[in-house]
């Protein structure tokens, strides 16, 4: 009984910390969902987002947004960006931060993570994985 309740326990604990806000949407113009699991919600300021979550811009679409870490993502027109991970945790020293870019614009702005620990962040790109050492920079996947 006890470990069944232990488990049960578990189990929703996961899931809390899989569905913990990440980030949020600081603007955005044009066509612009998020993909969630199984479901496709149109973008909107202010709007919470989760790991996992895919941001996919059309045509006209741009769309800011601002980690818990203070790390700024702006997304351009026909894009795909993919919270892989993250993890912020500053008072356990635990940080992780992983993008991938499947194609279009971004241009990134690293935060707190980026200057407690560099090695923690990963922006990956078809072609490859940009690794952190500065705190801004440009990128397009084609």
């Amino acid at each position: 009984m006890i470990l069944k309740s232990i488990v049960i326990l578990m189990m929703m604990t996961l899931n809390v910390f899989a569905s913990e806000a990440v980030a949020f949407i600081k603007n955005v113009r044009g066509e612009t969902v998020v993909k969630r699991e199984n479901a496709i919600l149109p973008a909107e300021k202010g709007e919470q987002l989760l790991r996992r979550d895919v941001i996919q811009t059309g045509a006209t679409g741009t769309l800011g947004v601002s980690f818990n870490d203070g790390t700024r993502v702006s997304v351009g027109p026909k894009s795909v960006l993919v919270i892989d991970d993250y993890l912020f945790q500053p008072s356990e020293k635990v940080f992780r931060f992983d993008l991938t870019l499947q194609k279009g614009t971004a241009v990134f702005e690293s935060g707190k993570i980026g200057k407690l620990a560099p090695e923690k962040v990963n922006f990956r790109v078809p072609q490859g994985v940009i690794g952190i050492r500065g705190t801004k920079f440009v990128v397009e996947a084609e």
